[in-house]
């Protein structure tokens, strides 16, 4: 009979545990939907600051610019971005391994933390961390990120960094999310191809809208105040900080994304060891009531 209280305990916690499960999978799902929004609607705003840079780019000479100049002293900086909290499967875990596999072609990098998962990351294995940003809130704005995006610009103009790569996770669809390297400066066009080739797979519609002029054209029908050179900075200042922002909204999307997986995998692994104690505790029952009756049919044959 013991045995049998002891399953029924067991039960019982699996069936809380799965309750708590179920509700935090819908709760994931929500998310998912208002993040996966709104990291899809800034693709099209993004394809429209790219549309504008590149005509800028023909009234100025672009390799003026700090940000787009390859020939820089000062060391490499990775960007990590994670979750605050785990239960999101091995999201994390695919990220920390695209980290090590970087770190090792960089050995003497700077590192900046976003979620407290990779801060404590990097912390345990002695990396350089520079900053850590944990404390953002759920529905992140372009405000939250503009400390990170002034503290990597100031030191990527002081010489002190040539290189930032951000390593995110991309959200592909709800099944599927892959961690990613992006490297946001120097600006380089491969870059904005890959964010182009990004707003094309996600945004087909829009896509097909893009103006396609040649320089010359562009120079006949555009005026430009103040001066080339000042819209051009104001241009790529932009784009960095919206380029990142949309790297920040990709995560978000992922990781409310692969929690969801997660916690549905987890309430669906809950119902199938309830079944499995259930048939255990009858089999329980089953055996004390048979040992019962043994006892009863030898007490009445003695």
């Amino acid at each position: 009979m013991a045995n049998a209280r002891i399953i029924k305990r067991r039960v019982n916690s699996v069936q809380n545990i799965a309750k708590i499960t179920n509700a935090m999978q819908l709760v994931s799902a929500s998310k998912t939907k208002y993040s996966q929004k709104v990291a899809t609607s800034s693709l099209p705003y993004i394809q429209s600051l790219l549309d504008s840079l590149e005509t800028v780019a023909n009234f100025a000479d672009p390799k003026l610019h700090p940000f787009l100049s390859k020939d820089r002293p000062g060391s490499d900086m990775m960007i990590v971005i994670s979750t605050n909290k785990g239960l999101c499967g091995s999201l994390n875990t695919n990220l920390f391994k695209k980290l090590m596999l970087w770190s090792k072609d960089h050995p003497n990098a700077a590192y900046v933390a976003v979620g407290q998962k990779a801060v404590t990351f990097l912390r345990n294995r002695g990396f350089n961390l520079l900053a850590g940003f944990t404390d953002w809130p759920e529905k992140t704005k372009m405000s939250d990120v503009l400390p990170l995006i002034d503290l990597i610009k100031n030191k990527y103009l002081a010489g002190e960094i040539n290189n930032i790569d951000v390593l995110f996770t991309d959200f592909v669809n709800v099944l599927k999310q892959r961690s990613l390297i992006f490297k946001l400066l120097p600006l380089q066009d491969l870059q904005i191809q890959q964010l182009e080739a990004e707003f094309k797979n996600k945004n087909p519609k829009h896509a097909e809208h893009k103006k396609e002029e040649d320089g010359e054209k562009v120079r006949a029908n555009y005026l430009l105040e103040p001066s080339p050179s000042s819209l051009l900075d104001f241009l790529l200042n932009y784009y960095l900080e919206l380029s990142f922002y949309h790297l920040v909204l990709e995560s978000l999307a992922s990781e409310h994304s692969a929690r969801m997986i997660a916690m549905k995998s987890a309430s669906d692994n809950a119902k199938e060891l309830v079944e499995v104690l259930k048939l255990d505790f009858n089999k329980s029952r089953q055996t004390m009531i048979t040992n019962e009756l043994l006892d009863i049919s030898s007490a009445k044959m003695r």
